[in-house]
């Protein structure tokens, strides 16, 4: 949609967006009700607020059209069905800007297609884990930590690290189900370190399946049946290797899948 045209809806609504994202009674009142109808005493334990500070904000939402009582009780309505969905969606995004603010700025995030930057909420329940002087190998050691606990695993990566080429050929002789998407050069190093003679068998089995992608990206992340594990690259072109998003929480394995199957679909798959 054109932005004239985004701009142009903001004034019909922009009284109602300021009116529902600028009281936090309201929000918390919609959110609550968003797992079911509530009564003034379910709503007064989920917030920790006054019975009288909740029904004026009821009636406020009532008047919007949002809530509706029948009995004690009080629901969402069609509308407020959808708005609390979009209310929620904003909270989790807010987290996972401000929790992750060190990998967000300053690193190249236009590998990640637009569907999934919309929805980088479902990262909010992930942790950063950071590298420093004190402990360089914090972050490979946990990765490593995370593969040997995997029963499948499926990455893209536009980096090479010797120690995990061993890592993966011993995991897929152990029956760990394994899906690489490698680029041109990181492939070329793979079959340099390993061997064709070794690549060769390993492709043979059931267990391990090489994609090759022909662009250059600027992003590296696996996902396992456990966890995801995001890495990014700076500005300046290098892969920032201090810091490493991991998460187990399943919607940020969701949210991982569905970017492994978008650099899928644009790869080949590689044969010797």
């Amino acid at each position: 949609m054109h932005i004239n045209n985004i701009l142009n809806f903001y004034e019909e609504v922009k009284d109602d967006l300021k009116s529902q994202s600028t009281s936090s009674v309201r929000i918390k009142i919609m959110i609550s009700l968003s797992e079911g109808p509530k009564k003034t005493k379910d709503l007064k334990e989920l917030t920790g607020m006054q019975s009288s500070t909740i029904l004026h904000g009821i009636n406020e939402l009532e008047k919007q059209d949002l809530v509706s009582r029948e009995g004690d009780k009080f629901f969402l309505t069609e509308i407020g069905k959808i708005m609390v969905l979009k209310l929620i969606d904003m909270v989790k995004t807010s987290i996972s800007l401000k929790k992750f603010q060190k990998l967000w700025l300053n690193h190249e995030i236009d590998n990640i297609p637009l569907d999934l930057l919309m929805d980088i909420g479902n990262l909010s329940n992930s942790q950063l884990i950071t590298s420093d002087n004190i402990d360089v190998f914090k972050i490979h050691e946990n990765f490593v930590n995370i593969l040997l606990q995997s029963k499948e695993i499926k990455g893209v990566s536009p980096i090479f690290h010797g120690d995990y080429i061993d890592l993966f050929k011993n995991l897929a002789e152990n029956n760990v189900k394994i899906e690489l998407i490698l680029t041109k050069d990181i492939l070329n190093a793979t079959i340099s370190s390993l061997g064709e003679e070794n690549l060769k068998e390993i492709l043979n089995t059931d267990n391990f399946t090489i994609w090759q992608l022909d662009d250059e990206i600027k992003i590296a992340f696996t996902i396992t049946d456990k966890f995801l594990s995001l890495g990014l690259f700076l500005k300046k072109g290098t892969y920032d290797s201090s810091r490493d998003l991991i998460s187990d929480n399943h919607d940020a394995i969701i949210w991982g899948n569905k970017l492994f199957d978008y650099y899928r679909q644009q790869a080949d798959k590689f044969e010797l």
